[in-house]
Protein backbone atom coordinates (compact mmCIF):
# COMPACT_ATOMS: atom_id res chain seq x y z
CA UNK A 1 0.00 0.00 0.00
CA UNK A 2 2.93 2.31 0.67
CA UNK A 3 4.05 1.94 -2.95
CA UNK A 4 0.48 2.55 -4.13
CA UNK A 5 0.37 5.83 -2.24
CA UNK A 6 3.71 6.88 -3.74
CA UNK A 7 2.41 6.10 -7.22
CA UNK A 8 -0.81 8.03 -6.56
CA UNK A 9 1.17 11.07 -5.44
CA UNK A 10 3.37 10.87 -8.55
CA UNK A 11 0.30 10.42 -10.77
CA UNK A 12 -1.39 13.46 -9.24
CA UNK A 13 1.70 15.61 -9.75
CA UNK A 14 1.94 14.48 -13.36
CA UNK A 15 -1.77 15.07 -13.97
CA UNK A 16 -1.42 18.58 -12.53
CA UNK A 17 1.40 19.27 -14.96
CA UNK A 18 -0.60 17.85 -17.85
CA UNK A 19 -3.60 19.99 -16.86
CA UNK A 20 -1.35 23.05 -16.75
CA UNK A 21 0.05 22.30 -20.21
CA UNK A 22 -3.43 21.73 -21.64
CA UNK A 23 -4.65 25.00 -20.14
CA UNK A 24 -1.81 26.80 -21.90
CA UNK A 25 -2.75 25.12 -25.20
CA UNK A 26 -6.46 25.85 -24.76
CA UNK A 27 -5.90 29.49 -23.85
CA UNK A 28 -3.39 30.09 -26.65
CA UNK A 29 -5.85 31.20 -29.37
CA UNK A 30 -7.67 33.59 -27.03
CA UNK A 31 -4.39 35.08 -25.81
CA UNK A 32 -3.30 35.64 -29.41
CA UNK A 33 -6.65 37.23 -30.21
CA UNK A 34 -6.48 39.54 -27.19
CA UNK A 35 -2.86 40.36 -27.96
CA UNK A 36 -3.76 41.57 -31.44
CA UNK A 37 -6.60 43.85 -30.36
CA UNK A 38 -4.45 46.98 -30.09
CA UNK A 39 -2.71 46.34 -33.40
CA UNK A 40 -6.05 45.66 -35.08
CA UNK A 41 -7.45 48.92 -33.67
CA UNK A 42 -4.47 50.86 -35.05
CA UNK A 43 -4.78 49.17 -38.44
CA UNK A 44 -8.49 49.95 -38.56
CA UNK A 45 -7.76 53.56 -37.69
CA UNK A 46 -5.26 53.70 -40.55
CA UNK A 47 -7.82 52.17 -42.91
CA UNK A 48 -10.39 54.77 -41.84
CA UNK A 49 -7.85 57.58 -42.18
CA UNK A 50 -6.82 56.43 -45.66
CA UNK A 51 -10.47 56.21 -46.70
CA UNK A 52 -11.12 59.71 -45.35
CA UNK A 53 -8.10 61.07 -47.22
CA UNK A 54 -9.22 59.37 -50.43
CA UNK A 55 -12.76 60.71 -50.04
CA UNK A 56 -11.50 64.18 -49.19
CA UNK A 57 -9.14 64.10 -52.17
CA UNK A 58 -12.01 63.22 -54.46
CA UNK A 59 -14.15 66.00 -52.94
CA UNK A 60 -11.26 68.47 -53.33
CA UNK A 61 -10.95 67.65 -57.02
CA UNK A 62 -14.68 68.13 -57.48
CA UNK A 63 -14.62 71.51 -55.71
CA UNK A 64 -11.61 72.62 -57.75
CA UNK A 65 -13.41 71.61 -60.93
CA UNK A 66 -16.49 73.56 -59.83
CA UNK A 67 -14.32 76.55 -58.95
CA UNK A 68 -12.68 76.43 -62.40
CA UNK A 69 -16.13 76.31 -63.99
CA UNK A 70 -17.20 79.30 -61.93
CA UNK A 71 -14.12 81.22 -63.11
CA UNK A 72 -15.12 80.50 -66.70
CA UNK A 73 -18.69 81.57 -65.99
CA UNK A 74 -17.43 84.74 -64.34
CA UNK A 75 -15.32 85.61 -67.40
CA UNK A 76 -18.30 84.99 -69.69
CA UNK A 77 -20.50 87.13 -67.44
CA UNK A 78 -18.03 90.00 -67.58
CA UNK A 79 -18.05 89.84 -71.37
CA UNK A 80 -21.86 89.86 -71.34
CA UNK A 81 -21.83 92.95 -69.10
CA UNK A 82 -19.85 94.82 -71.76
CA UNK A 83 -22.21 93.69 -74.46
CA UNK A 84 -25.46 94.44 -72.64
CA UNK A 85 -27.81 96.32 -74.98
CA UNK A 86 -30.08 97.87 -72.36
CA UNK A 87 -30.46 98.44 -68.62
CA UNK A 88 -32.75 95.49 -68.13
CA UNK A 89 -30.29 93.11 -69.74
CA UNK A 90 -27.43 94.71 -67.81
CA UNK A 91 -29.25 94.28 -64.47
CA UNK A 92 -29.90 90.61 -65.28
CA UNK A 93 -26.23 90.08 -66.06
CA UNK A 94 -25.22 91.82 -62.81
CA UNK A 95 -27.64 89.63 -60.86
CA UNK A 96 -26.04 86.57 -62.45
CA UNK A 97 -22.59 87.94 -61.55
CA UNK A 98 -23.65 88.30 -57.91
CA UNK A 99 -24.89 84.69 -57.85
CA UNK A 100 -21.62 83.49 -59.36
CA UNK A 101 -19.65 85.46 -56.76
CA UNK A 102 -21.66 83.91 -53.95
CA UNK A 103 -21.00 80.45 -55.36
CA UNK A 104 -17.28 81.22 -55.69
CA UNK A 105 -17.15 82.37 -52.05
CA UNK A 106 -19.03 79.27 -50.90
CA UNK A 107 -16.75 76.94 -52.88
CA UNK A 108 -13.63 78.71 -51.62
CA UNK A 109 -14.77 78.43 -47.99
CA UNK A 110 -15.71 74.78 -48.45
CA UNK A 111 -12.39 74.05 -50.13
CA UNK A 112 -10.45 75.83 -47.37
CA UNK A 113 -12.25 73.85 -44.65
CA UNK A 114 -11.64 70.61 -46.52
CA UNK A 115 -7.93 71.34 -46.95
CA UNK A 116 -7.58 72.08 -43.23
CA UNK A 117 -9.21 68.74 -42.41
CA UNK A 118 -6.90 66.98 -44.86
CA UNK A 119 -3.87 68.61 -43.25
CA UNK A 120 -4.93 67.24 -39.86
CA UNK A 121 -5.39 63.77 -41.35
CA UNK A 122 -2.01 63.91 -43.10
CA UNK A 123 -0.39 65.08 -39.85
CA UNK A 124 -1.84 62.07 -38.01
CA UNK A 125 -0.63 59.60 -40.63
CA UNK A 126 3.13 59.49 -39.75
CA UNK A 127 2.41 59.01 -36.03
CA UNK A 128 -0.09 56.27 -36.83
CA UNK A 129 2.35 54.52 -39.17
CA UNK A 130 5.03 54.61 -36.46
CA UNK A 131 2.60 53.28 -33.84
CA UNK A 132 1.59 50.42 -36.14
CA UNK A 133 5.22 49.55 -36.82
CA UNK A 134 6.11 49.52 -33.13
CA UNK A 135 2.99 47.56 -32.17
CA UNK A 136 3.65 45.05 -34.95
CA UNK A 137 7.16 44.37 -33.62
CA UNK A 138 5.80 43.99 -30.07
CA UNK A 139 2.94 41.76 -31.25
CA UNK A 140 5.22 39.48 -33.26
CA UNK A 141 7.58 39.12 -30.31
CA UNK A 142 4.81 38.29 -27.84
CA UNK A 143 3.02 36.14 -30.41
CA UNK A 144 6.14 34.06 -30.98
CA UNK A 145 6.50 33.60 -27.22
CA UNK A 146 2.90 32.38 -26.89
CA UNK A 147 3.18 30.10 -29.92
CA UNK A 148 6.42 28.64 -28.58
CA UNK A 149 4.86 28.09 -25.15
CA UNK A 150 1.85 26.35 -26.72
CA UNK A 151 4.04 24.13 -28.89
CA UNK A 152 6.29 23.21 -25.97
CA UNK A 153 3.23 22.44 -23.81
CA UNK A 154 1.81 20.18 -26.52
CA UNK A 155 5.10 18.31 -26.79
CA UNK A 156 5.41 18.01 -23.01
CA UNK A 157 1.85 16.67 -22.81
CA UNK A 158 2.56 14.07 -25.50
CA UNK A 159 5.82 13.04 -23.85
CA UNK A 160 4.13 12.70 -20.45
CA UNK A 161 1.56 10.20 -21.69
CA UNK A 162 4.05 7.32 -21.63
CA UNK A 163 4.95 8.09 -18.02
CA UNK A 164 1.27 8.40 -17.11
CA UNK A 165 0.56 5.02 -18.70
CA UNK A 166 3.39 3.51 -16.65
CA UNK A 167 2.02 4.98 -13.43
CA UNK A 168 -1.59 3.96 -14.05
CA UNK A 169 -0.45 0.44 -14.95
CA UNK A 170 1.23 0.20 -11.55
CA UNK A 171 -2.05 0.83 -9.72
CA UNK A 172 -4.69 -1.78 -8.87
CA UNK A 173 -7.81 -1.25 -11.03
CA UNK A 174 -10.00 -0.39 -8.05
CA UNK A 175 -7.53 2.22 -6.81
CA UNK A 176 -7.18 3.77 -10.27
CA UNK A 177 -10.96 3.81 -10.60
CA UNK A 178 -11.28 5.56 -7.26
CA UNK A 179 -8.62 8.09 -8.25
CA UNK A 180 -10.37 8.84 -11.56
CA UNK A 181 -13.78 9.30 -9.94
CA UNK A 182 -12.48 11.67 -7.27
CA UNK A 183 -10.42 13.61 -9.83
CA UNK A 184 -13.46 13.98 -12.07
CA UNK A 185 -15.58 15.28 -9.19
CA UNK A 186 -12.91 17.52 -7.67
CA UNK A 187 -11.56 19.54 -10.58
CA UNK A 188 -8.78 17.07 -11.30
CA UNK A 189 -7.35 17.11 -7.78
CA UNK A 190 -7.87 13.62 -6.33
CA UNK A 191 -4.95 13.59 -3.85
CA UNK A 192 -4.39 15.89 -0.90
CA UNK A 193 -1.65 16.11 1.69
CA UNK A 194 -2.57 16.50 5.34
CA UNK A 195 -0.29 18.65 7.48
CA UNK A 196 -0.88 19.77 11.08
CA UNK A 197 -4.16 17.89 11.02
CA UNK A 198 -5.49 19.93 8.09
CA UNK A 199 -6.28 18.93 4.49
CA UNK A 200 -4.07 21.12 2.32
CA UNK A 201 -6.66 21.35 -0.48
CA UNK A 202 -9.99 22.03 1.24
CA UNK A 203 -8.18 23.59 4.25
CA UNK A 204 -10.47 21.91 6.78
CA UNK A 205 -9.30 19.87 9.76
CA UNK A 206 -9.52 16.09 9.80
CA UNK A 207 -10.53 14.24 12.99
CA UNK A 208 -7.57 13.42 15.28
CA UNK A 209 -8.26 9.68 15.09
CA UNK A 210 -8.21 9.82 11.28
CA UNK A 211 -4.95 11.75 11.35
CA UNK A 212 -3.46 9.09 13.64
CA UNK A 213 -4.52 6.37 11.19
CA UNK A 214 -3.13 8.41 8.31
CA UNK A 215 0.32 8.54 9.90
CA UNK A 216 0.57 4.76 9.67
CA UNK A 217 0.56 5.04 5.86
CA UNK A 218 -0.78 1.51 5.48
CA UNK A 219 -4.12 2.07 3.70
CA UNK A 220 -5.98 4.59 1.58
CA UNK A 221 -8.01 7.13 3.50
CA UNK A 222 -10.25 9.96 2.39
CA UNK A 223 -10.75 13.50 3.64
CA UNK A 224 -14.17 13.55 5.37
CA UNK A 225 -14.74 17.06 4.03
CA UNK A 226 -13.75 16.96 0.35
CA UNK A 227 -13.54 13.15 -0.21
CA UNK A 228 -10.05 13.39 -1.71
CA UNK A 229 -7.54 10.61 -1.07
CA UNK A 230 -5.27 11.90 1.67
CA UNK A 231 -1.73 11.15 2.78
CA UNK A 232 0.72 12.38 5.38
CA UNK A 233 3.87 13.73 3.67
CA UNK A 234 5.83 13.45 6.92
CA UNK A 235 5.93 9.65 6.77
CA UNK A 236 9.50 8.36 6.11
CA UNK A 237 8.26 6.20 3.22
CA UNK A 238 7.04 9.29 1.37
CA UNK A 239 10.10 11.46 1.80
CA UNK A 240 12.85 11.72 -0.81
CA UNK A 241 15.79 9.39 -0.02
CA UNK A 242 18.00 12.19 1.24
CA UNK A 243 15.32 13.22 3.77
CA UNK A 244 14.80 9.69 5.17
CA UNK A 245 16.40 9.34 8.64
CA UNK A 246 19.44 7.08 8.69
CA UNK A 247 19.06 3.62 10.20
CA UNK A 248 20.60 3.75 13.74
CA UNK A 249 21.92 0.20 13.28
CA UNK A 250 24.12 1.45 10.43
CA UNK A 251 25.67 4.04 12.69
CA UNK A 252 26.33 1.36 15.32
CA UNK A 253 28.33 -0.63 12.79
CA UNK A 254 30.09 2.39 11.40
Amino acid sequence: MKEVIRVLIALQRLDNQIASWRTIVAEGPDKLSQLRLKLTALEEEMTTLSAQLASSGQKKRELEAESADLVDRKAINQTRQLKAKNNEEYRAVLKEAEAILNQVTSRDNELLTLMEEMEKLEARKPDLEKAIQEETILYESQRNAIVTQVEESQKADEAAQAERARLTAALPPDVLGRYNIVARNRDGQAIAAVSDGQCQVCRLSVPPQLFNELQKNDRLLSCPNCARIIYWPGHPDLKPPEETPADPSLKAHG
